[in-house]
This record gives C-alpha cells, sequence and structure tokens, in this order.
C-alpha cells in the first residue's frame, strides 16, 4: 500500500513507486539514484520537515514540499 514520503516510517527500506513532481523534477531525483523502484532507507526527519535517505553509499536531502509529492512503499 503505497504512503506519502513525509508519512513513511524512519529506519525503514523503502521503494520509490511514484513522483509526483514535474520532469525537472523527476531527472533531478533520478541523478540522485532515486527513480522509480528504487530501494533506498528513510534516516532522518529534519528540522523544516525534510528528510534525510540512503540511496546505496550516498545521502540524499529531500525537502519538505518535495517529501509531500512522493509516493513509497515499505519492502516487506
Amino acid at each position: 500500500m503505497p504512503l506519502i514520503l513525509r508519512d513513511a516510517p524512519l529506519r525503514s527500506t523503502l521503494v520509490l513507486s511514484r513522483g509526483l513532481g514535474d520532469c525537472s523534477t523527476a531527472r533531478r531525483l533520478a541523478a540522485l539514484g532515486l527513480r522509480e523502484g528504487a530501494e533506498f532507507q528513510l534516516t532522518q526527519k529534519t528540522a523544516g520537515g525534510g528528510r534525510m535517505a540512503q540511496v546505496g553509499q550516498s545521502r540524499v536531502a529531500i525537502g519538505a514540499e518535495l517529501s509531500k509529492q512522493l509516493l513509497v512503499e515499505p519492502v516487506s
């Protein structure tokens, strides 16, 4: 069952199921390793409402507004 990234639990492995942003946002996320079907771990919430994600060996900062636009699914 997909949920919004902002509502996903910390320290869980997630799969990006869909991004609701525009094409330039999707390209930027893909360059950072976050593509549809990509597994990552949500590691931290920031003070401003953003999230930090571990994608492979990289850490990616996701802003508060973008975290409301990304749909993820927990990996069982």
